[in-house]
């Protein structure tokens, strides 16, 4: 099967648009970041939280889902008329906030505060997404929607695999902190796409 879909294929058959691939590169360290810490997050709340335990981690993972709703709802409605380079900024504020979050499970002193910094990362990634995703579905190339969406989520999902068992080892070697201070700045890479994307997409306005 993998042979029938790389052999015989042209080269263009495999091209993508820039902001396509600055969707999926940044996608791949967004949600590598995210996984990093996912899987063994209730552990980090059970264990070095006072008065965590996995119960709290649910309810705190739950509480994000909820912000995350909340904002994606908001940003939707009042991005679906926005300009693209608004679009831009708006996605990389959003990764900001996610960073912040991060950052803020490496001070977490108590449990109120990792239901406060799961919401701030619900906040980012509820105004991020609409505007990531309607840059990517807006600029698919073509006849090849399919081809694209598969590509994102076949390397996204590599990166997460591979970030689930490097997250792991880094915890159980470094420490949950350093931990998090690590995904806080890969998660910060994400936005390089965006702005190279930006400054290039001003300079072609600038010289019309």
């Amino acid at each position: 099967m993998i042979r029938e879909i790389f052999i015989g294929r042209k080269p263009s058959d495999f091209h993508m648009n820039s902001i396509v691939k600055a969707f999926i590169v940044s996608e791949i360290f967004l949600w590598s970041s995210w996984n990093a810490i996912t899987p063994i997050f209730a552990i980090f709340a059970a264990n070095k939280i006072p008065g965590g335990n996995t119960e709290i981690a649910a309810s705190a993972f739950s509480s994000y889902l909820i912000v995350r709703v909340i904002f994606e709802l908001i940003s939707g409605r009042y991005l679906s008329k926005s300009e693209e380079i608004y679009k831009f900024m708006i996605a990389i504020i959003g990764i900001i906030l996610i960073s912040l979050g991060y950052l803020g499970f490496a001070l977490i002193q108590n449990t109120l505060f990792l239901f406060f910094f799961y919401g701030v990362i619900g906040m980012g990634l509820g105004i991020a997404s609409p505007a990531k995703n309607s840059l990517f579905s807006t600029h698919l190339d073509k006849n090849k929607e399919v081809t694209e969406w598969s590509i994102y989520d076949g390397f996204v999902f590599m990166g997460m695999a591979m970030s689930a068992v490097i997250g792991g080892f880094v915890a159980n070697r470094y420490g949950f902190t350093f931990l998090f201070y690590l995904v806080a700045i890969t998660n910060l890479l994400s936005i390089i796409p965006y702005i190279l994307y930006a400054r290039r997409k001003k300079a072609q306005t600038d010289s019309q």
